[in-house]
């Protein structure tokens, strides 16, 4: 079991997301906000699943702030699955992307190959 926090701004999504994730085992504590999620940065978590657009503080930063604090890997959400979308968050330290909407299956395989790579 891994503990993740995830952070997502819409309520549905974040709803589907932890629900799915809690279904396969895993501990999910939710970040409602990029604010939100900074606060929540000093607890110790084996991944963090960020939606990169959000009100005030982007998830861009919030990717930055967990990259600047440790090696924990993220899982960068967007429903703009641009290039320039990738490539921003991949530049941020994130070392997945999945656009949205997304298949569960897609989102649990992303999920686990970096839990693992991060183990």
């Amino acid at each position: 079991m891994a503990r993740i926090l995830l952070v997502e701004d819409e309520p549905l999504v974040a709803h589907m997301v932890r629900r799915l994730l809690e279904k396969a085992g895993h501990q999910v504590d939710w970040a409602p906000s990029g604010q939100a999620a900074l606060e929540k940065l000093g607890q110790a978590y084996d991944l963090v699943v960020c939606d990169l657009v959000m009100p005030g503080v982007s998830g861009l930063e919030v990717i930055r702030q967990v990259r600047a604090q440790g090696r924990t890997p993220v899982l960068a959400l967007s429903a703009s699955v641009s290039m320039k979308s990738q490539e921003e968050a991949l530049a941020a330290g994130a070392q997945g992307f999945l656009g949205k909407p997304f298949e569960s299956q897609a989102l649990l395989a992303q999920v686990n190959r970096l839990l693992q790579e991060g183990a």
